[in-house]
């Protein structure tokens, strides 16, 4: 399967039911009444989180992602079934995009999220009766379900991320501290995707995930070469271990490194330098890198010499920095990542430039969807429900007169 980590498609929503018109007519039960049920509730269009997957592969040429409408309710007072929601899978790190931004950061397995949620069905004539009026004929249209375009962004989860320029032996030394195996070549850019390899040692208190990330160039962040698509899984590892190949200019692969971090905003991350190919120097050469980089772990891929070294030296940073993030939480996790949008619940009358009156509000917009326009009784009750919401008050208050056109959403009618 082909390592995908972006997509971009809509989803939408089912509608939901109308409600049932519907009279009981039963023998021996001449005052039986109305009795129509409501609509099923359509299904709604849910991500969520899996291990399973590891790339939005299966999303890359999709349109379109849609939920099933809700049954419509009938008489004897049944309801309608609900519409079937639709769960789209996908790889643990995945972050959900609107064009707002951020909704949703899946994280973790398991964890879910409502990307559009079902319509409401609308009530049958049986809900509408009252001691004064005792048989209505009209019933509620089911509302429309939620639609958007989202965009899918995934972002390795890892907690080493081996970072460095092409060539500088990155995937070599992934294959040496696990047990992963990943394309190794002689040339640059032999790369082309993240590869994962987890390192587990009996000695380790817990197993920890190493990411091979492709190589980064001299201006990758502004786009150059294939470093800045990557820069996202770069992101997502806890510790960066910058590789350097130290028979290629290691001071000069280092400023490259860590300018790109510092562009991307990453140079916050902490952060080890490790030496790769020293089985390629005399002596005299490893002594002067040890000089000039006194913190860095020196390791050769090839021959195994100080892979132990390196892989001890990552599973203590990582225990350390868990141990620090335990104490700096005072045993809160973390949080899921919600973008909350209110929704306007009051009312608005605004007389627009062609001279009809638009009115605007989350309760009459809903009102208007649910009216069945074909029923005459129905728009009598959607009148008498404006009425009593004082929207015939508000448009009088702006200046609205008999036979003015009002506007609801899509609906347009003549003000009376």
């Amino acid at each position: 399967m082909q390592f995908i980590d972006e997509a971009r498609f809509v989803v939408r929503a089912g509608r939901g039911g109308d409600g049932s018109v519907s009279f009981n007519r039963e023998k021996y039960k001449p005052r039986g009444g109305p009795d129509g049920g409501r609509g099923g509730d359509g299904g709604s269009v849910i991500f969520r989180a899996t291990e399973d997957l590891q790339t939005l592969e299966p999303y890359a040429h999709r349109n379109l992602v849609k939920a099933e409408r809700g049954r419509h309710g009938s008489g004897n007072n049944r309801a309608g079934e609900k519409g079937a929601d639709v769960v789209v899978d996908v790889p643990v790190g995945t972050l959900v995009y609107d064009e707002d931004g951020l909704l949703a950061d899946l994280s973790e397995p398991g964890q879910d999220f409502v990307a559009a949620e079902g319509g409401s069905g609308g009530r049958g004539n049986g809900s509408f009766a009252t001691s004064t009026r005792q048989a209505p004929a009209f019933r509620e249209k089911g509302l429309p379900g939620e639609e958007r375009e989202v965009r899918l962004e995934l972002r390795v989860l890892s907690d080493v991320g081996l970072v460095g320029l092409p060539n500088a032996g990155k995937s070599s030394l992934l294959a040496a501290l696990s047990a992963a195996r990943p394309k190794v070549g002689d040339y640059p850019f032999t790369t082309l995707t993240p590869g994962l390899g987890v390192v587990d040692e009996k000695t380790y208190r817990e197993p920890f995930v190493v990411a091979d990330i492709p190589g980064l160039i001299s201006g990758a962040s502004q786009g150059r070469g294939l470093g800045n698509r990557f820069l996202r899984h770069i992101a997502r590892a806890r510790l960066l271990a910058l590789v350097l190949d130290a028979s290629e200019d290691p001071e000069g692969a280092e400023a490259t490194l860590r300018a790109e971090l510092h562009v991307a905003g990453l140079s916050g991350k902490p952060s080890v330098v490790v030496l790769n190919k020293i089985d390629t120097l005399d002596d005299e050469l490893r002594e002067y890198l040890r000089e000039t980089f006194p913190e860095a772990v020196q390791v050769s891929a090839l021959t195994g010499e100080g892979v132990a070294e390196l892989r001890d030296l990552l599973e203590k940073r990582l225990r350390e920095m868990s141990e620090r993030e335990t104490v700096g939480s005072n045993g809160v996790g973390p949080t899921e990542h919600r973008v909350f949008r209110p929704t306007w619940k009051g009312l608005r009358v605004e007389r627009v430039e062609d001279g009809a009156y638009e009115v605007s509000g989350e309760g009459v917009e809903r009102l208007a969807l649910r009216t069945d326009w074909e029923s005459s009784e129905g728009v009598r009750n959607f009148q008498r429900e404006l009425e009593k919401k004082g929207v015939v008050a508000a448009l009088r208050r702006a200046g609205a007169e008999s036979g003015d056109e009002v506007r609801i959403g899509e609906v347009e009618f003549d003000f009376q």
